[in-house]
């Protein structure tokens, strides 16, 4: 028996074994950021040789975790295209699927969702208005980051709220902690800001749907489905951040109680 769905809540854990145990047709958007296996045990030392590299930031650490580690190509598609097929099982007809990719691999992920029924819709982008310097000045920097968005079914009948206005298929918005603080601390090396997810949750979804996100992180996708007055629920299988995520959440919703609970008062 599917167990009922603890809305608005981090669940830790591994996302296929908890989705597994949920029903068919049960989530009304997915928008996530799952592991992209471009990890690289390298690390450029700025702080060691400014003069060469001419900025004087942090070190840059270009291995974000053991989370991005895997040991082949086909250990990698193995474990995504496992975990995607039961997002598409979740997902109700005519619900969106929105997912942050490596743009190298998108094309793969782009065919095996169109075997599992999923319309493949438009590539979507973040476009940074602070990008990272270019340490070693060989190349451009690395502005857009690309996501690919994906209706189960038929685009026919399926939420776009169009009266919110024409919007691009870009959202401009800084990296989270790198030159401001302007959405909040970094507590995950490849944390999404709330501003971008908040855009394509509006208008996406209505409010009071469900938005899930299996590789949640820092909790930005909850965090702006419960500022658009939208239900959430994230799955995270590190404990740092699984706990990370909790307080974030935790913040938020008892700030909505406790202003609920003082307007009674009066």
């Amino acid at each position: 028996m599917a167990k009922r769905l603890s809305e608005n809540s981090v669940i830790e854990g591994d996302c296929l074994q908890v989705m597994a145990d949920w029903p068919d047709d049960c989530v009304d958007l997915i928008l996530t950021d799952p592991p992209w296996f471009v990890s690289k045990q390298v690390k450029i030392h700025r702080s060691l040789n400014p003069q060469k590299y001419k900025y004087t930031g942090k070190d840059i650490n270009l291995d974000f975790g053991k989370w991005d580690h895997f040991e082949s190509e086909q250990v990698y598609w193995n474990y995504i295209t496992e975990r995607f097929s039961q997002m598409v099982r979740i997902l109700k007809p005519k619900g969106h699927l929105i997912t942050f990719f490596d743009q190298n691999r998108a094309g793969h992920l782009i065919d095996y969702l169109r075997s599992k029924n999923m319309l493949m819709r438009q590539h979507l982008y973040w476009l940074k208005t602070n990008p990272v310097p270019r340490a070693r000045k060989v190349d451009f920097m690395v502005a857009l980051e690309q996501a690919v968005w994906f209706t189960k079914g038929t685009k026919s009948g399926a939420t776009f709220n169009y009266q919110l206005g024409q919007q691009t298929n870009y959202v401009k918005h800084c990296i989270v902690g790198h030159t401001t603080k302007a959405d909040g601390d970094r507590i995950h090396p490849t944390q999404k800001p709330i501003g971008v997810m908040k855009v394509w949750i509006n208008y996406l979804t209505n409010k009071d749907e469900l938005v899930v996100d299996p590789f949640c992180g820092s909790a930005a996708t909850c965090v702006a489905a419960w500022e658009s007055h939208r239900n959430f629920i994230g799955i995270e299988n590190k404990s740092q951040y699984a706990e990370a995520a909790r307080r974030r959440v935790r913040k938020i919703t008892e700030e909505k109680y406790a202003l609920f609970n003082e307007g009674t008062k009066r």
